[in-house]
C-alpha cells in the first residue's frame, strides 16, 4: 500500500494503517518496513470490533488455500510474514471512509489470505471522490 500512496493522494484519499500493536511497535514496524504511511496503534482492537472484523478459525488461518496464497505472494513480492503481534486469529480489512465519517466501501477478510487489492481500494476512493 505504501507504494501506491501517491496514487491514493492524487485520487483525494489518505492511507492510514491500523494495527493491533503498541505505539512503540507501530514505530518499529514503519522503520523495519521502510514505509511512510501513518500506522495507528490499537492494542485493544476496538477499531477491528467496530468495523466487524472477524476472528478466524484454524482453517481460515492455515488452510490449504491460505498457505498456497501465502507461498505465491512470497514468491511474487519477496516478502514473508514475520512475527505476529496481537491476537493471531484477528483478521483485518480495508475501508474507505468519507470526510464526514461515513463508510462508503469496505472489505473485511474472510480468511488470512483475503486481502483487498490496492486497485480495488483505489477505485473505491475515486468513486467516493466523485471521479
Amino acid at each position: 500500500m505504501d507504494r501506491a500512496r501517491q496514487q491514493f493522494e492524487a485520487a483525494g484519499g489518505r492511507l492510514v494503517l491500523i494495527g493491533q500493536l503498541s505505539q512503540r511497535q507501530a514505530a518499529h514496524f514503519r522503520r523495519r518496513q521502510g514505509i511512510e504511511l501513518p500506522v495507528l496503534a490499537d492494542e485493544k482492537r476496538a477499531s477491528y470490533k467496530a468495523a466487524g472484523a472477524k476472528m478466524a478459525t484454524m482453517g481460515e488461518l492455515v488452510g490449504p488455500s491460505v498457505v498456497a496464497k501465502g507461498i505465491l505472494t512470497t514468491a511474487r513480492t519477496g516478502r514473508m510474514q514475520t512475527r505476529t503481534i496481537g491476537h493471531p486469529a484477528q483478521l483485518g480489512g480495508a475501508m474507505v471512509i468519507a470526510s464526514d465519517g461515513r463508510v462508503v466501501w469496505s472489505h473485511m477478510a474472510h480468511d488470512a489470505s483475503d486481502n483487498a487489492e490496492p486497485e480495488e481500494i483505489l477505485q473505491a476512493v475515486r468513486d467516493a471522490a466523485g471521479g
